[in-house]
């Protein structure tokens, strides 16, 4: 069986590929061939290469002055004139002032990196992928096909984000960015007799839904926008290399998590407390509709499981993964950061000294509902624990506010559960 690495274009969140060969180095995956389109055929390359070390330096420190000729990085702000490929035409139409087409950088950069015959005697396959202009037609090429000294020229006409990059060219034909023909390859390796690949996407969308549930396929994508594809800010680089690491790492069964990222927890451990989770949302749900406060049918007639599913797509939840969602909207009405992993004891412990460290002179009713709702989600979360530690319930004019704020509330209720095993009371007298 011989296994393909397939790398996303995407410019500046590439980054999170890197992070996602780290996570894949320290896996011990092994791979017969890498493919990339973009940005993801420089990473590529560098992969062909083996040079972790120099992929994560060049990724730290890299800036927009090393892909192009800009007179400040201010001034250009690409990366908040365009999101993707697709809007191009109305950065030009609205910038042309900032229009630059030099990217002689990209390409010292590139030849500064990459050292083709190390890359050629390490013996891994390589592919590129290109597009052929104007006819716009996909021109895959693999390392072996082309000729010597020319492995830059091709990563860098894959890399042609035309108009604003120039096109490339290559013996008489011009190429430009291949992702206009297909920005994850995973035909090229497919084509080139991988049987597995393993797609590192840098977009949430999949690029090829087709294969989405192929056995041979496996994915490892952002579950959020990494940014601009031209936004060098270090601090969102290093975030989406973090993120590329922890998402590997939970797509292989090292971490737990779907938006954050936790160390493992044993499921059974777990499966007592997560019946007992899910039995409060069901309660507070179903208070919510026996009270004629929200209706059957209606898309938001179970806030709280709505929020619980929010971030895990198709997947049906096991018990241990409505546990780790629970500690997932405790940690997002916390305000904790996505690029970290956290101890889930820890984690707990933290929240339940923050909810009971807090004091409020607010009446529990409506009216301090919302005053301390413009306090934040970690002050809303805390005021609805210390209800839930009282176990009166919630007064019913404010059970339909409650469901407003469903992160905090079942967040709240996750705390309370890890506190005092369960939840006394939902809803109070009417």
């Amino acid at each position: 069986m011989k296994r393909a690495l397939v790398l996303n274009g995407g410019g500046s969140r590439g980054a999170y590929e890197i992070g996602a060969w780290q996570a894949l180095d320290a896996l011990g995956v092994r791979f017969d061939g890498v493919y990339g389109t973009s940005i993801g055929a420089l990473n590529a390359a560098l992969f062909a290469q083996g040079d972790l070390e120099g992929a994560v330096a060049l990724w730290s420190n890299i800036t927009v002055k090393q892909i192009m000729v800009v007179e400040d990085d201010d001034d250009f702000a690409v990366d908040r004139m365009i999101a993707s490929k697709r809007d191009v035409i109305p950065f030009l139409r609205d910038n042309v002032r900032h229009f630059r087409m030099d990217i002689s950088p990209l390409e010292a950069l590139a030849r500064e990196r990459l050292d083709e015959g190390r890359i050629r005697a390490r013996g891994l396959r390589l592919g590129v992928m290109t597009t052929r202009a104007p006819q716009l037609t996909g021109a895959p090429v693999l390392l072996e096909h082309m000729k010597p000294g020319s492995l830059v020229d091709w990563v860098i006409a894959s890399a042609s984000c035309f108009p604003i990059f120039p096109a490339r060219n290559i013996d008489g034909q011009r190429y430009i960015d291949g992702g206009y023909y297909d920005n994850l390859p995973v035909d090229m390796a497919l084509a080139d007799g991988m049987d597995e690949v393993v797609a590192v996407e840098l977009r949430p969308e999949y690029t090829h839904p087709e294969y989405v549930r192929m056995p041979w396929l496996i994915t490892v994508r952002p579950l959020h926008s990494l940014g601009g594809f031209l936004d060098f800010n270090p601090d969102l680089l290093r975030r989406s290399r973090l993120l590329g690491y922890q998402d590997t790492m939970k797509r292989w069964g090292q971490l737990d998590g779907f938006r954050y990222a936790f160390r493992r927890v044993d499921a059974l451990a777990v499966s007592d407390g997560a019946h007992r989770y899910m039995e409060a949302l069901l309660r507070f749900d179903s208070e919510l509709i026996r009270r004629g406060l929200i209706h059957r049918g209606q898309p938001a007639n179970a806030p709280l499981l709505a929020a619980l599913q929010r971030e895990t797509g198709e997947r049906a939840l096991s018990w241990k993964d409505i546990w780790v969602r629970g500690l997932e909207l405790c940690a997002e009405a916390l305000g904790q950061r996505e690029d970290a992993i956290y101890d889930p004891e820890a984690m707990l412990r933290r929240a339940r000294a923050f909810c009971e460290g807090q004091v409020f002179t607010e009446r529990f009713d409506d009216g301090g509902l919302q005053v301390v709702r413009r306090r934040g989600s970690r002050a809303l979360m805390a005021f609805v624990y210390q209800r839930l530690a009282s176990g009166e319930g919630f007064p019913p004019e404010m059970l339909k506010r409650l469901g407003e704020t469903p992160v905090e509330v079942a967040g709240a209720m996750f705390v309370g559960i890890y506190c005092f095993q369960t939840i006394k009371s939902i809803g109070g007298t009417r």
